[in-house]
């Protein structure tokens, strides 16, 4: 009687792309949940890889802007969310973050449906523009977003450093043009509702399963390492 052949379990390799956007999506959903610096072994901890391998992933992060750390090693922003005083203030749900640029604002409200409001320096005068969300959607507003064409983030070497600082929020359209004539800068000027259908795309895969709201895990500052 001739036997079956057992079939051995594949095994799969992910490329350095992909391991790379698995650390900067749990880094971001540990932070947005405990809203405090992670330890690298938290984070190696939930990807299921070991210490040594997340050590080297944050590394190239960091270098690319992708990941920030402090002083101590730990992680302390991913994808535009910073657990630590940084360019943009938010107030998210009644916690408070701070984000990279003024785009990440629009996408962290957007795709976690929160309500809050940011606080956003203006690049042109100085001014803090606010700007109110309710479940993810901006409310009217004046103000319009500048943001620079993809090539700059394709040919910076670091996102955090040479992209983010571009991506801003003006009065108006007139000054965000004049801003970026002057800076020579390409990019596209949109209002706050154009902006948000955008970047809520952009961070709905870092979110999926996330509910903030009555979440009492979130408002504690704790996270479930499991859920993540």
């Amino acid at each position: 009687m001739s036997r079956k052949a057992v079939r051995q379990p594949k095994t799969v390799l992910e490329s350095p792309m992909e391991q790379e956007t698995g650390a900067r999506t749990a880094a971001f959903r540990l932070l947005i949940t405990r809203a405090e610096p992670i330890e690298p072994p938290t984070l190696a901890e939930v990807m299921g890889i070991s210490p040594d391998r997340v050590a080297a992933l944050i590394d190239r992060l960091d270098h690319a802007g992708r990941i920030r750390r402090d002083s101590a090693g730990r992680l302390v922003g991913s994808a535009g969310l910073s657990v630590t005083p940084d360019r943009h203030e938010i107030e998210l749900e009644g916690r408070q973050f701070w984000t990279w640029c003024a785009y990440d604002i629009l996408g962290i409200f957007g795709a976690l449906r929160a309500s809050g409001r940011a606080l956003s320096p203006s690049p042109s005068h100085r001014a803090v523009i606010e700007v109110g969300f309710v479940e993810g959607r901006p409310q009217p507003s004046t103000a319009v977003l500048f943001r620079p064409n993809a090539e700059l983030m394709e040919c910076c070497d670091n996102v955090y450093a040479d992209w983010c600082p571009n991506s801003n929020l003006f009065a108006s359209r007139k000054l965000a043009e004049a801003w970026a004539a002057e800076h020579h800068l390409s990019g596209e000027v949109l209002n706050l509702e154009e902006a948000a259908d955008i970047a809520t795309q952009g961070w709905e895969p870092l979110t999926t399963g996330l509910a903030l709201k009555g979440d009492r895990r979130f408002h504690a500052g704790r996270a479930d390492s499991e859920r993540l």
